[in-house]
């Protein structure tokens, strides 16, 4: 009898382990899949905002259909799968008019690649690095045209 007992005990701890190991897996790999596609909608995004804004400021003005299409699908994506303090800066972003062509927009999009950023679980920039000038300068600050000029 304390033999059948044991084996009974081992069989249900062992359903037990099992289940429980399943459930975590099963958490893990939805959890994993969320941040997969939260991390294409915010790349989608970037690149999408990055293509039309450089082609502004070539002087291109007419935007392609496919380009504010893949835009429009990352933000929706974002709406979807993003979190709160994303969405809230994507928000900012979008009401201050999303060219970044003023200083405000420019400042609310960096807020948003923080946020983006923090989402991923990544550690937090510190408010001293200008993200803005890291993201929106041309050339780096030691860069000289006159440097380049002598060269040719």
């Amino acid at each position: 009898m304390p033999a059948i007992f044991g084996a009974l005990l081992s069989l249900i701890g062992g359903l037990i382990g099992a289940a429980v190991g399943h459930s975590l897996a099963e958490r893990k790999s939805r959890n994993d899949e969320w941040a997969r596609m939260r991390l294409d909608a915010y790349s989608d995004f970037l690149r999408a905002t990055s293509h039309l804004v450089a082609a502004r400021r070539i002087g291109r003005t007419i935007d392609e259909l496919t380009e504010l299409g893949v835009l429009n699908d990352a933000k929706a994506r974002i709406c979807v799968c993003g979190d709160a303090e994303v969405l809230e800066a994507l928000e900012r972003f979008w009401l201050q008019g999303g060219t970044l062509e003023k200083e405000q927009e420019v400042l609310a999009y960096a807020n948003l690649c923080r946020a983006m950023r923090s989402s991923l679980r990544k550690d937090r920039i510190p408010f001293e690095t200008r993200l803005s000038d890291i993201l929106f300068k041309v050339e780096p600050s030691s860069y000289s045209f006159r440097a380049s000029r002598r060269n040719e």
